[in-house]
């Protein structure tokens, strides 16, 4: 359904539809290996890892 303002369309309504991924989902996998997660970084790898 579309609700318009004055003949210009306004708002559409329409069923709630889930995304088929949860966000979970859609993260996994996507670290693949962090040995040493408590290790300082240094200085020319720190825009990398942001």
């Amino acid at each position: 359904m579309i609700v318009t303002d004055h003949g210009k369309p306004t708002f559409e309504i329409r069923p709630y539809r889930s995304r088929e991924a949860h966000s979970v989902d859609i993260l996994r996998g996507s670290v693949m290996r962090y040995d040493n997660p408590l290790d300082p970084i240094a200085k020319e790898d720190w825009e990398t890892s942001r």
